[in-house]
């Protein structure tokens, strides 16, 4: 994985690489944007498993995990920064 975030769902932590991407627990955002993905790809197919899904959100969320590079999360901080800096 080279850039992004990815939401996997029943992650085995065995199979990622913790030298190279953190592992969290989707909130705020994260939860807000996995969920309309969600939402839309039910509307778009479907899916019984993201319908499923998403009749039990608050159990469904706590099956997910939010993966993303570090060095990608670093490139989004420095960003942030930049743009909070020139607002002021």
């Amino acid at each position: 994985m080279s850039g992004g975030v990815a939401y996997v769902l029943d992650l085995d932590p065995d199979l990622v690489n913790g030298d190279l991407v953190d592992v969290a627990s989707p909130g705020g955002e994260d939860a807000l944007a996995l969920r309309a993905v969600l939402e839309q790809h039910a509307a778009l197919t479907s899916s019984v498993v993201a319908a499923a899904l998403l009749d039990d959100w608050p159990a469904a969320l706590g099956r997910f995990s939010v993966i993303v590079p570090r060095d990608y999360r670093r490139v989004i901080e420095a960003t942030a920064a930049r743009r909070r800096r020139a607002r002021t």
